[in-house]
């Protein structure tokens, strides 16, 4: 009776081992650890699982090509002259305010990994008070290979976009078992409601 009463703990060790070593190679895990690191207060740990600079520079250019197709579409529709002239010079700004945007939001990226309180936005932008955004956790996942879509819930209410869950995109940090965070494919939607723009051209 002994034996097998050992036996069988020894097989449920054996067994929550080999869940948990599966476990702390997922996505899930690894926007856990982010959680962890935001609610300590520790950027340096947060940022492990955020590709910052590939990030802001995908929300800048989203933000830009969302504001030029609103912009562009009120340059038509209103009936004062030199429409052309005006989009023109528009469009020769644009890279001007992507630079511009860029810094905003890759210092509003690394306060949000900081676990700072208050986050004022730019822009036209409301204050945004983050309370807490460890409280972010993921509800479901599909992972194809070294890539993963993640839906993702908790996030701060009320928040200038009325959002009530957001998709990242990760990608498995290579020769490791971490994941990272590489790029939000609902930026451009997102932007374009909150703006009322019209969706933007897809870029070639």
């Amino acid at each position: 009776m002994l034996a097998a009463l050992g036996l069988i703990v020894a097989l449920a060790m054996a067994s929550a081992g080999v869940w948990w070593y599966r476990y702390t190679g997922t996505p899930e895990y690894s926007l856990s650890q982010l959680g962890r690191a935001v609610k300590a207060k520790n950027y340096g740990v947060a940022s492990k699982y955020v590709d910052e600079e590939r990030i802001a520079d995908a929300i800048s250019q989203s933000l830009t090509d969302v504001l030029l197709a609103k912009y562009t579409k009120k340059f038509q529709d209103d009936p004062l002259p030199f429409t052309d002239t005006r989009i023109e010079l528009l469009h020769k700004m644009a890279p001007r305010f992507h630079d511009w945007s860029l810094l905003g939001i890759r210092n509003a990226i690394r306060l949000l990994l900081s676990g700072n309180g208050l986050l004022t936005g730019t822009s036209g932008f409301k204050q945004l008070d983050v309370h807490n955004f460890s409280g972010l956790h993921p509800v479901r996942s599909s992972v194809n290979g070294d890539t993963a879509d993640v839906v993702i819930v908790g996030l701060p209410q009320p928040n200038p976009f009325d959002l009530n869950e957001i998709h990242v995109r990760m990608e498995r940090v290579p020769n490791s078992r971490q994941w990272r965070v590489e790029e939000i494919p609902d930026a451009t939607p997102i932007f374009a409601r909150y703006f009322d723009a019209p969706m933007p051209a897809a870029q070639p």
